[in-house]
C-alpha cells in the first residue's frame, strides 16, 4: 500500500470514530432525555396526589331489584319496632292461637316482652356513629327519634357506594300512613356483606336537597351481630316484583293521584283520560274498589332493553308496567286502549264471527275498568244517542244495570244483512252467587273497529 493511500485510510478511520462516538453521544442524550421526562411526570403524579391510598368511591343507582327491596324491608323492620305498642304483647297467647297479632309475632321474632327490650332493638338498628353525634341512650331513644306510629315504607330511589365489606346505600322513599298519607324520608343503610347484618342512620330531609346529594363512604368496618339486626336478603321472583309495582301503584292513586297520572305511559294517558281533570275524576269514582283490588295473576315480557311486569286484580283489570331500572317505570292500565302488534295482526287474520267475538271482550273489559268514555264511543251513534244522548247517562245506567264485575261467556251468533247478533252471559266475578245476566250485543264490523248496539234491561 502505497503512503498517500494509508494517509487516506487513516482520515477514514478517524471519521468513522467520530461518527460513532456522535451517535453515541447522541444515544445517552435520548437516554437522559427519556428518564427526565418520567421522572418529571412522576413528581407531577405525586404533586397531584393521583396515587394515594385513598379510595374512590362512586355512587352508583341500585339496579337489582332482590336488593333494592331487601334494603326496603331492613328499613320497614326498624321502623316496625318504632312503631311497636308493648301494652299489646304484655301476655303473648300460645303458638297457633288465633290472638297471635302482628304486634305479638314482631316481639316474638325480636325478643321483645317489654318497653325496655323494645328499645334495645331499636338501639342496635342504629348506625353507631349516629348514635354517638346524637347523644343517644337506651333510655332516651324513643324522645330521640321520630314514631309515626304504624307506617308502611316505600323505597322509590336508591344509590349504592360499596367497599371492600360494607355496602352503603342512600335511601329516598315514603312513609304511608293508613292508605291516605304519606311523608318523604331519607336513610342510609350499611350492609355487612360478611356478617349478614345490618344498621341505620335517619337523614333529616331538609338537611340534603336530593338522594345525590347524600354523602357515601362504605367503610370497612365491621357491623356487630346484635341478633335483631341480621340483613334478610329477598331473592325475588318475577311474580314478587310485580306484586311490589302493583302495590306502590294502588297506593298511589290513592293517596297521590299526580304521580300516578304522571307515571302513565305518555300516549296512553292522553288516549285514555286526556287530562288530569278525568283521571282524578276515575280515580274518585272508583276509589273504594282500588281500595280493595289485589293482584292475582302475573306474567313477564321483553320489550327492547326493558322489561314489562304484567298483573292481573280479582276485577280483572290488567296492569303493564314497563321498567328501565329498578322503580323506574310507565305503566298502562288496560291491553285494549293502545294495542300491541301482536293482537292487531291477530284481529286481522280472524274470521268475522271471531272478530265480533274479540270486540265484544273487549268491550266488556272497558265496563269492568270503568271506561264508560270507550265504551260509549264505541255504540252506534243513532243506538247511544237515543238512549243516553250523553257519557254521564250512559254511565248511571251501566252503573245501574250493570253494578258488578263480569267474566263473559258466548252463546250463539247469527249474521243477518251484514250484522252480527251475538248472544253472551255476564258472570258475576267478584262473589260466591251465581249472578248471570244474559244479554245480546248488536255488531257491524267497520275498517276502523266496529259499531254496536245492546239490549236494553228492564230494572
Amino acid at each position: 500500500m502505497n503512503f498517500i493511500n494509508m494517509i487516506k485510510l487513516k482520515k477514514m478511520i478517524i471519521i468513522s470514530a467520530i461518527i460513532v462516538i456522535l451517535i453515541i453521544i447522541i444515544m445517552l442524550l435520548l437516554v437522559l432525555n427519556v428518564k427526565n421526562t418520567e421522572i418529571r411526570e412522576e413528581e407531577e403524579i405525586l404533586d397531584k396526589g393521583n396515587i394515594t391510598p385513598d379510595i374512590s368511591y362512586e355512587k352508583v343507582a341500585v339496579t337489582n331489584h332482590s336488593m333494592f327491596f331487601s334494603v326496603e324491608g331492613a328499613i320497614q323492620n326498624y321502623l316496625n319496632a318504632i312503631a311497636l305498642d308493648t301494652k299489646k304483647i304484655t301476655a303473648i297467647p300460645v303458638e297457633g292461637s288465633s290472638m297471635r297479632n302482628a304486634e305479638t309475632i314482631y316481639a316474638e321474632n325480636h325478643n321483645i316482652t317489654n318497653e325496655e327490650s323494645k328499645n334495645e332493638v331499636i338501639y342496635n338498628f342504629l348506625e353507631e356513629n349516629y348514635i354517638l353525634q346524637n347523644n343517644i341512650t337506651k333510655e332516651n331513644i324513643l324522645q330521640k327519634i321520630e314514631n309515626e306510629g304504624d307506617v308502611k315504607f316505600q323505597a322509590l330511589q336508591m344509590l349504592q357506594v360499596e367497599g371492600k365489606n360494607i355496602v352503603q346505600f342512600a335511601v329516598y322513599g315514603r312513609e304511608i300512613k293508613e292508605q291516605t298519607k304519606f311523608k318523604e324520608v331519607y336513610f342510609v343503610v350499611n350492609v355487612d356483606n360478611k356478617n349478614n347484618t345490618f344498621c341505620i342512620k335517619p337523614i333529616e330531609k331538609t338537611q340534603y336537597g336530593t338522594i345525590e346529594e347524600i354523602p357515601l363512604d362504605a367503610k370497612d368496618e365491621s357491623i356487630k351481630n346484635k341478633q335483631s339486626n341480621y340483613f334478610n336478603f329477598q331473592t325475588l321472583q318475577n311474580m314478587d316484583i310485580t306484586q311490589k309495582y302493583f302495590t306502590y301503584y294502588k297506593n298511589l292513586m290513592l293517596i297521590d293521584t299526580a304521580k300516578a297520572y304522571e307515571l302513565l305511559d305518555e300516549e296512553y294517558r292522553n288516549k285514555r283520560f286526556g287530562s288530569m281533570e278525568e283521571f282524578q275524576k276515575y280515580i274518585d269514582s272508583n276509589r273504594k274498589d282500588i281500595e280493595t283490588y289485589v293482584a292475582k295473576e302475573y306474567s313477564t315480557k321483553n320489550i327492547d332493553d326493558n322489561v314489562e311486569y304484567i298483573c292481573m286484580d280479582k276485577y280483572q283489570h290488567q296492569y303493564l308496567f314497563n321498567v328501565s331500572s329498578v322503580m323506574n317505570f310507565t305503566v298502562k292500565l288496560d291491553t285494549y286502549t293502545i294495542e300491541d302488534e301482536e293482537v292487531r295482526e291477530k284481529y286481522e287474520k280472524a274470521k268475522d264471527n271471531k272478530k265480533v267475538q274479540m270486540n265484544v271482550d273487549k268491550w266488556i273489559m272497558m265496563l269492568n275498568n270503568r271506561d264508560y268514555k270507550a265504551a260509549y264511543d264505541a255504540l252506534d251513534e243513532t243506538f247511544r244517542n237515543d238512549n243516553f244522548q250523553s257519557v254521564d247517562k250512559f254511565e248511571q245506567y251501566m252503573r245501574s244495570a250493570f253494578p258488578l264485575y263480569y267474566g263473559l261467556n258466548f252463546s250463539d251468533i247469527n249474521e243477518e244483512s251484514g250484522l252480527f247478533i251475538q248472544d253472551i252471559l255476564l258472570t258475576d266475578i267478584t262473589s260466591n252467587e251465581k249472578i248471570v245476566i244474559p244479554e245480546t250485543i248488536i255488531m257491524k264490523l267497520t275498517d276502523d273497529g266496529f259499531r254496536m248496539s245492546f239490549r236494553i234491561l228492564n230494572h
